[in-house]
């Protein structure tokens, strides 16, 4: 069995000291450590989220001009064949009146003695 020789009681406590300071260092080092990745970790989550915001609403827009695009050609298209539509109409309607004007008349009845 080994034996230590007996320490004198300052030993003992510059011991502890010199334990709790280096402890300290570690401490300093860890918090300081901690405190970067923490703040490391925010900026990069921030960062993300800000782009995701910003791709969200670039994809927002750029779907809301396809669809205006979209209604706009449909719409464009209707107005289009009611325009047709409308002149067929008219073109119909002056072909009977045109055809109801050169059918003949009985104009007898100006020639007639009064």
């Amino acid at each position: 069995m080994t034996t230590y020789p007996p320490q004198a009681p300052g030993q003992g406590a510059d011991f502890l000291n010199i334990m709790a300071q280096l402890g300290n260092v570690y401490t300093h080092s860890f918090q300081s450590s901690a405190q970067e990745l923490w703040m490391s970790s925010t900026r990069i989550v921030q960062e993300h989220a800000a782009r995701a915001i910003v791709n969200a609403a670039q994809d927002c827009m750029a779907a809301l001009a396809r669809n205006a695009v979209e209604i706009q050609q449909r719409s464009f298209a209707d107005i289009v064949g009611a325009h047709q539509q409308a002149l067929t109409q008219m073109g119909s309607a002056f072909t009977k009146a045109v055809m109801a004007g050169a059918t003949p008349q009985p104009y007898t009845h100006l020639f007639a003695p009064a």
